[in-house]
């Protein structure tokens, strides 16, 4: 019976995802005992997935050199909670837009907010490369932390952090705090293609891309907590794998 394969090209990174769905009678497959997801698990899934579209979303738009900005505040000037942190980076981004476009480049980002429960408060932010000195003239709220990006176009691991800044602030709050993240407009959208295969059983195989090579870290196989049924997932990185000591 039936089985999807899930595409998703964005940037350097080729995602592929086969699984079943619980549309479909899988002859052969037996489900696991499925039960219905505790609120810790269902919020562990909507991580994991929030997870994903977002690291989709920055590989598809960014790349090594661009930056990975984490905005501070001074202690006279940290806001009360996340929503008069919103208005703050909202207006230094507009700043960040008019300076941006004296030096002919459109502004790309995607930023998240994050308050621990000591009261640290931060804005993390993926953005466009730029000087330093562009950045304090636009953030006059505190100190700035700036490292250029250089994992080859894969950013799955950023994305992970950005979420669970955003987690940490709504368990800070005691509340959600709208959206987990904020994105610039002018961001391309990755494309995720689903095509249904009539076979009764998919191959648990790595198919090889030229030009690519696997990241280990992204070979997974195992039940869905959300279906019950098998899956089977791996990433390839379009370009030479990055050895320590290079």
């Amino acid at each position: 019976m039936p089985y999807i394969i899930e595409t998703c090209v964005a940037g350097k990174t080729f995602e592929v995802c086969k699984y079943y769905s619980y549309r479909f009678h899988v002859k052969g497959e037996k489900r696991s005992g499925k039960e219905i997801p505790t609120s810790e698990a269902q919020k562990r899934v909507n991580q994991r997935k929030a997870a994903k579209d977002l690291r989709r979303l920055m590989n598809a738009n960014f790349e090594d050199g661009d930056l990975l900005v984490r905005l501070d505040f001074f202690r006279e000037n940290a806001p009360p909670g996340s929503r008069q942190m919103q208005a703050m980076i909202k207006k230094a981004i507009r700043k960040m837009r008019t300076e941006f476009r004296k030096i002919g480049k459109d502004l790309r980002y995607i930023y998240v907010k994050e308050i621990g429960r000591r009261g640290g408060r931060h804005i993390h932010m993926m953005m466009s490369k730029c000087d330093t000195d562009l950045l304090m003239r636009c953030w006059p709220y505190g100190g700035i932390h700036v490292d250029p990006l250089i994992s080859n176009g894969q950013y799955r691991k950023i994305a992970e952090y950005f979420i669970k800044y955003a987690v940490k602030t709504e368990e800070t709050e005691g509340e959600l705090i709208g959206k987990r993240w904020y994105a610039s407009r002018n961001l391309i959208r990755p494309v995720v293609r689903k095509k249904i295969l009539k076979e009764n059983k998919f191959r648990k195989r790595v198919r090889e891309k030229k030009g690519y090579y696997l990241e280990k870290e992204s070979l997974k196989e195992g039940i869905s907590e959300r279906t019950g049924f098998e899956y089977f997932s791996y990433t390839l990185i379009k370009g030479k794998q990055h050895v320590r000591g290079e």
